[in-house]
């Protein structure tokens, strides 16, 4: 019973597929043998009696009929129904015949017809069905015994032919239990001689098959084991020594951190050097301590690039230039030993406002790697040029240096895997990184280069929609003054250039600047009418004062008029203060580059109506003067063309269907349309439905748009 249990656990799904299998195959062939056996008899029997049944139906002899079928159906035939031919002098007396047990369920039945012949004239048709249930149970009855001595039979042949392989597998077991003791201890040549004792055990049909075999490898897996184990040991170190150094500079970050709110001696371009060089580290730190956590299997949200590259950061919209600025400062500094060495970020007005969603931190250093490669191309002396630009919907990125270019059939293969150039040591990881990272952004990198003359790589990246607080244009109402609010005169001197350059003046708008916060009090109490129809650039720090420009413009009740000039725009608690107050912003650093519009004076309004009745005339004159509407009403539509070159193509234009001479105001207003008039509207008091066909015409009844109907 052990032997056939141990046989059972490893086999029993097997067995009782296949015993249930052979027991459904042969009870369905037993019943449809039942079925046919019971069929033929019953057409031998009626083939039999077919001369007694045609003697009774000639005699119209409906009781001796249905003693008949009783005689020649059998237990399987049920609902026999005798179904005469119908004949139009009324001989026959009976219309069916019907014997046998009345089976009212179709399912589970075989639904049978035959005709009645006897010496070749047809009596009628006989209906009957086979019930398969009875079927069923009486081929169960018969045949349960055969079952059981299927499954015993089975079962005995299971037992045989599986001793083998149950002894094979008991010697299997018994080496794997003894190798699992023995693991514990850690003994790498005791775990190896017991697998060799434990093959020796096997059966002699087994010793030198592939299993065998490959149980024999183990001991040589084992080994290899023990190196990689090493060599894990090894890197585990490693990354407790990244993880350490990532923990270490934490420390000095937070006293540079402290160090950064006493730097009020040092010009502000300056302070902003050292804030981004403090963020820079803060980035290398967290980024440190993200790849440890993914080695050590902490599950972290991570973008992984078509390469392989893991991101640890997801994608966000970010402005482009105020990344690229201080990366390209850093690499001006680091590179300070080659004076030869000229980096520079072209900044333009095309460069402003363009936004991508990116990872920030990877996006800093790729572009740190790009700037390093293009500068090792150059040796001590040639230029690297940044340029921002952007072309409709995709923003280009273009790294460039004058150095001595790569050869083409080297730069078709630069941007895989493993592929470099001109680099001591060099992986082609850099180039690789930057090509998937960008690809996983959705955009692409390329790399142009002509021998002798230099390489330019481009990144291209979807443009974003820029941040709701972000400002794309400064618009500068006429007759209004602007406040400038900031600590460093530079600043001043920058506003002051551009608003020249914009000629405010000539639009009657006044520059007015300030350094201290009580200055500003001061005029703002003077005159609260002038403040409040300001536009207002302050600045965040001011240096030597409590205040911030964000805490004076909510003082002051100027948040809705201020846009913070700031060089923290990327500062999540700065944005998160300013979408409190309202309050957009402009990055300092592009205050040179922000486009300064000056928003016309709004036109009086006018509108045009072409209608020859005078009374319509008499009832928009009322109600346009009421309203301070300008209202040129005309009667002729000759006059109406003839004066179009005088209102702009957003002028509302109101046109009557019928204006006399057979003269149609939708004709009139279909080729307004393609002159390119944008406002026209037909009013009339023809029903709306009458002009479906001219979806893009609004229809209007004839009263004035400006009456109480139209205000509601």
């Amino acid at each position: 019973m052990k032997i056939i249990s141990r046989i059972l656990e490893y086999n029993w799904k097997y067995f009782v597929f296949t015993v249930v299998l052979f027991v459904v195959f042969w009870h369905l062939l037993s019943v449809k043998s039942a079925v046919e056996t019971a069929e033929d008899k019953f057409l031998t029997a009626l083939g039999q009696n077919v001369v007694n049944l045609e003697s009774a139906f000639l005699s119209n002899n409906a009781v001796e009929f249905q003693k008949i079928l009783w005689q020649i159906k059998n237990d399987s035939i049920m609902n026999v129904r005798f179904l005469p031919p119908e004949d139009p002098s009324g001989k026959w007396m009976f219309k069916k015949v019907v014997v046998g047990e009345l089976l009212r369920r179709k399912a589970g039945v075989l639904e049978r017809s035959t005709r009645v012949i006897s010496n070749g004239a047809e009596l009628g048709r006989l209906e009957y069905v086979i019930d398969l249930v009875s079927v069923n149970t009486a081929v169960f009855e018969q045949n349960y015994i055969l079952f059981i001595t299927v499954v015993l039979f089975f079962l005995g042949l299971l037992v045989i032919s599986n001793l083998g392989a149950l002894q094979t597998l008991l010697a299997i077991e018994r080496s794997v239990n003894e190798i699992n003791a023995i693991t514990a201890t850690g003994r790498g040549d005791i775990i190896r001689d017991s697998i060799k004792k434990n093959i020796a055990r096997l059966p002699a049909g087994i010793i030198g098959t592939p299993f065998a075999q490959m149980t024999g490898r183990m001991s040589d897996a084992l080994d290899q084991a023990a190196r990689l184990e090493s060599e894990l040991v090894v890197s585990k170190a490693v990354s407790d020594i990244a993880a350490q150094v990532a923990h270490d500079i934490r420390s000095p970050l937070v006293a540079l951190d402290a160090a950064l709110k006493h730097t009020s001696q040092l010009p502000e371009k300056q302070r902003v050097i050292v804030r981004h060089a403090v963020n820079r580290i803060r980035d290398i730190a967290n980024n440190l301590l993200e790849k440890n956590r993914q080695q050590a299997g902490t599950p972290a949200a991570t973008n992984t690039t078509a390469g392989g590259h893991v991101i640890s950061e997801p994608p966000t919209v970010h402005l482009l230039s105020s990344l690229i600025d201080p990366v390209i400062t850093e690499k001006r500094l680091s590179f300070e030993s080659k004076p030869g060495i000229n980096i520079d970020f072209k900044l333009t007005r095309e460069s402003y406002g363009l936004f991508a969603g990116l990872a920030p931190v990877e996006f800093r250093r790729m572009l740190s790697n790009l700037v390093n490669n293009a500068v090792e191309a150059l040796g001590d002396k040639g230029a690297v040029d940044v340029h921002l630009t952007h072309e409709d919907k995709t923003i280009v990125l273009t790294v460039s240096d004058d150095g001595k270019g790569i050869p083409p059939e080297i730069l078709a293969k630069l941007g895989r895997r493993g592929e470099t150039h001109g680099k001591v040591g060099g992986s082609g990881l850099g180039l690789f990184h930057a090509r998937t990272t960008a690809e996983s952004w959705g955009g692409s990198l390329e790399i142009t280069s002509t021998p002798g003359h230099g390489t330019a790589v481009t990144i291209k990246l979807p443009r974003a929609t820029a941040p709701a607080g972000f400002v794309p244009v400064l618009i500068l109402p006429p007759s209004r003054p602007v406040v400038v609010l900031d600590d460093d005169e530079t600043i001043h001197q920058v506003w002051q250039g551009r608003f020249d350059s914009a000629r405010v003046k000539e639009h009657d708008i006044e520059i007015i600047h300030f350094s201290e916060p009580d200055k500003l009090r001061a005029w703002v109490k003077a005159d609260p009418a002038k403040a409040k129809s300001a536009v207002c650039l302050f600045d965040y720090e001011l240096l030597g004062f409590k205040e911030t420009g964000l805490s004076l413009a909510e003082e002051l009740g100027l948040c809705g008029k201020t846009i913070l000039v700031t060089s923290r725009y990327e500062e999540p608690r700065i944005i998160e203060e300013c979408a409190r107050l309202n309050i957009r912003m402009i990055p300092k650093g592009l205050a040179d580059f922000v486009p300064i519009s000056i928003s016309a004076p709004a036109p009086p309004a006018r509108v045009v109506l072409l209608d020859d009745d005078a009374l319509t005339h008499m009832n928009w004159q009322d109600a346009a003067q009421e309203h301070g509407i300008e209202l040129i009403a005309l009667t002729d539509p000759a006059e109406f063309l003839a004066r179009l070159g005088e209102f702009p193509k957003d002028i509302p234009l109101y046109i009557d269907s019928e204006i006399g001479d057979n003269v149609k105001g939708e004709d009139i207003a279909a080729d307004l349309k393609e002159k390119g008039f944008t406002n026209i509207c037909l009013a009339t008091g023809h029903p709306p439905e009458r002009f479906a066909h001219l979806p893009w015409l609004r229809v209007i009844s004839k009263e004035a748009p400006w009456g109480e109907k139209a205000e509601d």
